[in-house]
């Protein structure tokens, strides 16, 4: 047996020939890790993620065989990390948990070793939200335990605000829970400042409101959690993939409820876009909803409707 790691099946590292990387060679490197997360935006993580893992593999096989000038090494490490992050993004949104896992650590070590304290910070965050989304809110409060204490930029300390309240809210703290996401969303009133990372362009009112839902949802109050799942869906109307995703769940808190009415356009909707989105995690709950549709007593229209998609998820 190899010692490969079970991720980078099917992805070949290219020998690292020709001239050594330069300046240029990191310029390209971010340069593909941005694309990356424009077509996840677009298109969801499901296909993308096979090129993420590429473009990350081939960047640590320079680092790993000394392959780039000894100037551009600091540069090298950060952009490996960066393009580590947008893999590990990928794998989540493709419900690739136990990759998106492994390459997140592999992103945490390349950026500190880079000094890139703001690249870190966004791989903490990841680990964070995936803890949240594993059901470990334990993990997740350890792991954003104390960095709030640090000055952090205002959109971090958002992000890491939205982290600890769904952990608040999944381990039945209600009241610390909505205040702490309630601080966050206060946070983004001033709009971005320059203390904030780049990264921090989608951390959104948008953001703050489905994670509120979400908390409400996980604290049994499917009904508070409704509405702000919809202002979510409708402040993302030009991300698809986002929208895809907050939609799938308000169709969840919509059949908890049993507003089958407000369900139906809300499923029609998403059925048109389950073909456009690859996104891994979303489609996973969009056939357990569909199901649980078809077992309800749902009104026929939208019992079929549900069937017939369920079917084609389950093909697919």
């Amino acid at each position: 047996m190899s010692g490969r790691s079970p991720y980078l099946i099917g992805v070949q590292a290219p020998a690292a020939t020709g001239r050594p990387a330069d300046a240029d060679y990191v310029a390209d490197v971010r340069r593909t890790s941005q694309a990356l997360v424009r077509l996840d935006t677009a298109h969801g993580g499901d296909d993308v993620l096979p090129l993420a893992l590429r473009a990350f593999r081939a960047v640590n096989h320079r680092l790993g065989s000394g392959a780039y000038v000894p100037s551009a090494e600091r540069d090298l490490m950060a952009a490996a990390g960066e393009a580590a992050q947008v893999a590990a993004w990928l794998a989540y949104d493709a419900d690739r948990q136990d990759v998106s896992r492994q390459v997140i650590h592999e992103a945490l070590m390349l950026s500190r070793q880079a000094g890139d304290f703001g690249m870190e910070l966004f791989e903490l965050t990841h680990l964070a939200m995936q803890s949240v989304h594993l059901h470990r809110p334990a993990e997740a409060m350890r792991v954003t335990t104390g960095l709030l204490d640090g000055g952090l930029p205002p959109r971090a300390a958002a992000l890491m605000d939205i982290r600890r309240g769904r952990a608040l809210a999944q381990l039945g703290h209600a009241g610390d829970a909505l205040a702490t996401l309630g601080r966050a969303r206060s946070a983004l009133l001033d709009g971005p400042g320059a203390r904030d990372a780049a990264w921090t362009w989608w951390v959104t009112d948008a953001e703050v409101l489905w994670h509120t839902g979400m908390a409400h949802a996980e604290l049994g109050d499917w009904g508070a959690a409704v509405p702000l799942l919809r202002e979510s869906a409708k402040l993302r109307s030009g991300y698809r993939r986002a929208r895809y995703n907050d939609l799938t769940h308000l169709l969840n808190a919509l059949v908890h409820v049993g507003d089958w009415g407000e369900a139906e356009p809300v499923l029609t909707e998403v059925a048109g876009d389950a073909g456009d989105v690859g996104s891994g995690r979303t489609t996973n709950l969009l056939s357990r909803v569909t199901e649980r549709i078809m077992r309800a007593d749902a009104p026929s229209a939208v019992a079929d409707l549900a069937g017939d998609l369920h079917r084609v998820l389950e093909a697919a």
